[in-house]
């Protein structure tokens, strides 16, 4: 189940407020409006480094302020105003906080993606419950490598699938702006237009003096 999410993610599936867990990891992609913060909570169990990525698909600069928070309260990592960044953690044992600022925005929306992995993936054994150390046999050990493999192609996936839909907004908010402003361009030929042809004919327009007749008297 947890690989078919992630695989529903790769494929081009659009997902808001959904979770996604794979590897140890979480994923998310959320909508934060305007004037407001998000703080979502993981625990961890301490024992393992784990990697903070965070990426602004849309709305206005494509910014945001983030900042992680440990158990006491500790302000681990903390940017203003950027499109993503990674930031790499050695948990201790409890629920840290990851934030999301959107304070400084007043009319804009942004739609941000957030993953949270270790930094080296567990073995299968280890995935599967088996934390008593043993030696792997050889196809444990090319199960293991394909499962890595795995991993690096999922990352690979979901950042061509990230760029990708960061480029597609881009490109229809451009749309956007060069339709409108090809109206307004529009409009204003039209205006000039007409404007000429006004000035033109009255350039041509010969206005003759009225003459009055002399008035008949009788004698």
């Amino acid at each position: 189940m947890k690989m078919l999410i992630v695989f529903m993610f790769i494929l081009g599936f659009n997902f808001n407020f959904v979770q996604c867990y794979y590897s140890g990891g979480v994923a998310l992609t959320f909508e934060l409006e305007d004037k407001e913060k998000s703080c979502f909570t993981e625990t961890f169990p301490g024992g393992k480094r784990f990697v903070f990525s965070y990426q602004v698909i849309k709305g206005g600069n494509q910014d945001v302020d983030a900042w992680v928070v440990s158990p006491n309260g500790k302000i681990l990592y903390k940017e203003q105003r950027k499109e993503g960044d990674e930031f790499t953690f050695d948990p201790s044992k409890g629920d840290f906080q990851f934030c999301f600022g959107n304070q400084f925005s007043t009319i804009s929306h942004k739609t941000i993606f957030f993953d949270i992995s270790p930094e080296d993936p567990d073995s299968l054994a280890v995935e599967a419950g088996d934390k008593t150390p043993r030696v792997q046999t050889l196809t444990e050990n090319a199960c293991d490598e394909i499962h890595f493999a795995m991993r690096g192609v999922v990352e690979h996936q979901r950042d061509y699938r990230l760029k990708e839909a960061i480029g597609r907004h881009v490109a229809e908010g451009l749309n956007n702006r060069v339709f409108w402003w090809s109206i307004v361009q529009a409009f204003i030929l039209l205006a000039i237009g007409f404007g000429q042809v006004f000035i033109l004919k009255t350039f041509f327009t010969e206005k003759l003096p009225v003459q009055n007749k002399p008035v008949e008297t009788s004698t």
